[in-house]
């Protein structure tokens, strides 16, 4: 009876592993920043460690690459596009990449809160706030995203906000 059992067990562990390892894709519709300083560029990939795609490289010493990122799946992020901002150029901004891709979470972020930003304790403004009035010029990690809804770990906690600064240019406050 051991014996059937720990052949069960055995069986039945592996199927559980592999589901572990696929997250649920959360959609989303937000800009973040590329973070990345890989001089290279940073790789978008066809699949969430799939192959690269292409490299977003910033030309510029003034520019910044703002993605659109569409999902979220577990450690990476789905995006339809990315573009280079800079004033020099005559629009202000160049489409770099329009596509579905994946950038891992380690090359994006945001530059910091929009200053009096809201932080919410959910993706919902009817919930309770973890700041009311967040300082611009804090450090800001980015930590998922959810409808228009940008997960963050600000100064006072953990929480989701809509009022991100995505200017690599300026601290937004």
């Amino acid at each position: 009876m051991k014996i059937i059992l720990m052949v069960a067990f055995l069986m039945w562990m592996p199927m559980t592993t592999c589901w572990a390892q696929f997250a649920a894709k959360q959609a989303c519709s937000v800009e973040v920043d590329v973070t990345d300083t890989d001089p290279k560029g940073t790789n978008v990939r066809a699949a969430p460690s799939g192959a690269v795609v292409t490299a977003l490289k910033n030309p510029t010493a003034d520019g910044f690459i703002v993605v659109h990122l569409t999902a979220q799946l577990g450690d990476w992020y789905e995006i339809d596009r990315a573009k280079l901002i800079d004033a020099s150029l005559p629009s202000g901004e160049k489409i770099l990449f329009r596509g579905t891709g994946y950038l891992h979470k380690s090359v994006v972020g945001v530059s910091g809160m929009q200053n009096g930003g809201i932080v919410y304790r959910n993706h919902d403004i009817r919930t309770d706030l973890v700041d009311p009035r967040a300082a611009g010029d804090q450090q800001v990690e980015l930590l998922g995203c959810f409808g228009e809804f940008l997960k963050v770990h600000v100064k006072k906690g953990i929480g989701w906000t809509t009022q991100a600064c995505t200017n690599m240019n300026t601290t937004c406050s």
